[in-house]
């Protein structure tokens, strides 16, 4: 989430031996300091700058804060607030999970698909948080998701999958060769990030703050979270593992659901756990919102004037890329191919678990690492 301006990002790096990784190392630069830029301010001033602090995940940011800083004053929000801020997530999720899909795989195809991405994006930016955008707005979502290779109910189970692989699509095309040779690649168990995980979390970033949120554990669980995590017990990627296949096709199921999530929330209905609070004590409040890249999580503690007096956050990538986290599980012992493309490879599996900075992936004999 590029909130500072510095060169924040993560490096990994790998030993190798005959093959097979035999160390992991994940270290990052990642964005600091964005409590304090909150502290003193109004809660509506920080709503404003928020989006223009993150580049990425913005009106996910935007709906925690929102819904944190509402419980901390005593309620929730509104339920039109509520709605819009529901509505924006998805529209951004979906965004975000296919910009980062077709860029991992499309390559010379890229130009062939630009006209419907460009349908959808603009499309998605109209669920602003503030408003709710007519039913247009997800009628051309919907059909630029069936431009580019995504019709209805193409992911609801292994059959369907198939006859949608089989049947060649612009998505299929650029699926398929990996899903041949590297659907397995990195496969590891999924402990997945969950709401009930929220309290125990909201008590840890408040006893130690920015600690907590720059290395945090659970008891010793180092869970993950994302598509992948939330799609864990989808009847597909039940059948498909938790390999780089899977963890691809758990965004094109969230890409394909965008639309009648959607069109829920115009009807009036919130989605499950997608934005949720807990009130900590009198005056903070803590929100977890489902974006893109996982769970993220705003602690908000307001002074007795209103003004943010504490504004602490975890973010995704926090889990998914900790030193002895999901990544790192998955790059542990894994075998390569020693064929030329092994750095290729890691970069897409890195690139599959969405860092929210730039990232960097460098291999070592282990004699020389």
């Amino acid at each position: 989430m590029n909130a500072a301006p510095r060169d924040d990002r993560i490096e990994v790096s790998l030993a190798v031996a005959a093959n097979r990784v035999v160390a992991v190392k994940i270290s990052a630069r990642r964005p600091v300091g964005i409590g304090r830029l909150a502290e003193g301010r109004d809660g509506d001033a920080v709503a404003a700058l928020l989006p223009r602090l993150f580049a990425l995940c913005g009106r996910a940011h935007s709906a925690a804060f929102a819904a944190a800083c509402a419980m901390a004053r005593g309620s929730a929000l509104p339920e039109r607030a509520r709605l819009a801020h529901s509505a924006a997530v998805l529209a951004e999720r979906m965004s975000e999970l296919l910009r980062g899909t077709v860029l991992a795989l499309a390559g010379p195809a890229l130009p062939s698909l630009a006209p419907a991405l460009r349908q959808i994006s603009e499309a998605a930016r109209r669920f602003d948080g503030a408003a709710l955008p007519d039913a247009a707005a997800i009628d051309a979502i919907d059909a630029g998701l069936a431009a580019i290779g995504l019709p209805p109910h193409c992911l609801d189970d292994l059959a369907n999958y198939q006859h949608w692989l089989a049947a060649d699509g612009p998505l299929a095309a650029l699926h398929a060769g990996l899903l041949t040779s590297d659907a397995a690649f990195g496969a590891v168990a999924i402990d997945a990030l969950a709401a009930s995980d929220d309290a125990t979390i909201g008590a840890a970033l408040w006893q130690q703050g920015a600690l907590f949120a720059a290395r945090p554990q659970l008891g010793g669980r180092l869970p993950e979270t994302g598509a992948l995590a939330r799609q864990a017990a989808h009847p597909l990627i039940k059948e498909l593992g938790a390999g780089l296949g899977a963890r691809l096709v758990a965004r094109l199921i969230e890409i394909r659901a965008t639309p009648d999530q959607l069109r829920a929330v115009l009807r009036g209905e919130l989605p499950g756990d997608l934005v949720m609070t807990a009130s900590l004590a009198a005056n903070d409040a803590i929100a977890a919102v489902e974006g893109a890249r996982g769970r993220l999580h705003h602690l908000v503690a307001l002074d007795p004037h209103g003004h943010v007096s504490r504004l602490e956050m975890l973010a995704p990538t926090e889990w998914n890329f900790h030193p002895q986290g999901a990544l790192c599980r998955a790059l542990s012992a894994l075998q390569l191919r020693g064929d030329g493309a092994d750095q290729q490879r890691v970069e897409r599996l890195v690139a599959a678990f969405d860092p929210c900075v730039a990232f960097s992936v460098k291999l070592t004999e282990a004699a020389d690492a």
